[in-house]
């Protein structure tokens, strides 16, 4: 049996569900909202470890039965977020109940078959530091807490530097208003503190075009973002300019550049992740940026007719039939 992790609003989860449908695979799906509602159960015994389960809409999924688990989005708890606030209490204590279960249910599964294991994922600089030994080129990096330190990383990169959160990009909820971590540019330092909390740093490189590569089983699908000429998006694609879109296009990266990624990603032993890179303006090197192993893949897929659900419904089929 397949195992979807995932919550009820990913579309990528129904469209990989409706290929397994077509195919007659049966499949679990298991969202995390609905566990946490008691719409969906959750069964564990510490005297009786081997009858765990779990049920949802009359369906019932012993894990014993489970031979593979696709991690998709497994945690956010959007609901909870819109009805307490995110700066809540009782949003804190509700996450942190559902970490401890979440825990729980990925160790009892931990001998399975994945298509990305949780427990796998690396930190931000973890993730650079594989990838420059992987053979590819990455932004200058600085993590500091100093000024000092800030303005001669400043100096030697032409004054011209970008900040980004330095583990996931999230956002934050104040005084009503909803605040989004994007990438932003550095042309200036001179209001920062002399000390301040721990902030990522790199060179600011000027692209000629962003790409965003789905990455499954060994395989790169890549797609051109076309955001470098609209104000808005040129710094970071994901601020959206709904008015005037950037245009989505397939690409295909140098072998040289696949191969990298290849070598990366089985060091990070991540079979599945959405990676972006930038191709520089200036020197024409592809740098790459970082992964999501559980980043959006039907961007890319639409787009470019990539067909990327049935690619990846595909794979989940036959990492259960390798059993």
């Amino acid at each position: 049996m397949i195992l979807i992790l995932s919550t009820p609003t990913d579309n990528d989860t129904n469209c990989v569900i409706d290929w397994l449908n077509y195919r007659k695979i049966p499949f679990f799906r298991l969202n995390d909202e609905e566990l946490m509602q008691g719409i969906a159960s959750f069964y564990f015994d510490i005297n009786s470890v081997e009858n765990s389960y779990i049920e949802s809409y009359g369906k019932i999924l012993f894990i014993k039965d489970i031979k593979v688990v696709w991690f998709r989005k497994f945690g956010f708890l959007n609901e909870y977020k819109i009805k307490v606030g995110r700066n809540n209490d009782l949003y804190d204590y509700i996450n942190s109940e559902f970490k401890v279960i979440a825990d729980l249910l990925m160790e009892l599964l931990k001998e399975k078959k994945w298509l990305f294991d949780r427990k796998k994922m690396a930190s931000k600089i973890e993730v650079l530091k594989a990838a420059m030994d992987s053979g590819l080129e990455i932004p200058q990096t600085l993590i500091t807490t100093k000024k000092t330190d800030l303005d001669l990383f400043f100096k030697d990169n032409n004054r011209s530097i970008i900040t980004k959160s330095i583990g996931e990009a999230k956002y934050v909820q104040y005084k009503a208003k909803a605040f989004m971590f994007h990438t932003h540019k550095i042309d200036c330092i001179e209001a920062f503190e002399n000390n301040f909390s721990p902030s990522l740093f790199q060179e600011y490189i000027d692209k000629d075009v962003e790409l965003r590569v789905f990455f499954i089983n060994g395989k790169c699908y890549s797609m051109a973002i076309f955001s470098q000429n609209n104000p808005k998006t040129k710094i970071d694609y994901r601020n959206y300019d709904r008015k005037k879109p950037n245009r989505f296009v397939p690409y295909k990266l140098p072998s040289k550049i696949e191969m990298g990624i290849g070598k990366m990603m089985n060091e990070l032993q991540l079979n599945t992740g959405s990676l972006d890179l930038i191709k520089s303006n200036k020197n024409g090197k592809y740098y790459f940026l970082e992964v999501n192993p559980a980043g959006q893949f039907g961007m890319v897929s639409f787009p470019c007719n990539y067909n990327l659900h049935k690619i990846v419904a595909e794979y989940l089929v036959e990492l259960s039939n390798e059993l």
